[in-house]
């Protein structure tokens, strides 16, 4: 196993990471502390990014108003 192919992948997971952790720093979360998130983010690196980066960044988790302005 050639480990020189693999060290680009990890150092763009931890770019990845860390710059969720800038954003979760400098904003409020919702749903979980931000320890909660901090922590998420880094001990599974780099899927806790990706969630993170889903649920809070782009809104996947956000309910919004329907057409009455109603909510689900």
């Amino acid at each position: 196993m050639n480990l020189s192919a693999w060290l680009p992948l990890f150092a763009v997971g931890v770019a990845f990471s860390a710059l969720m952790l800038v954003h979760l720093a400098r904003t409020d979360a919702p749903y979980m502390p931000k320890w909660a998130w901090a922590l998420l983010i880094v001990v599974t690196m780099p899927l806790g990014a990706v969630v993170y980066l889903a649920v809070v960044v782009l809104g996947a988790g956000v309910q919004r108003d329907d057409a009455e302005g109603r909510r689900p």
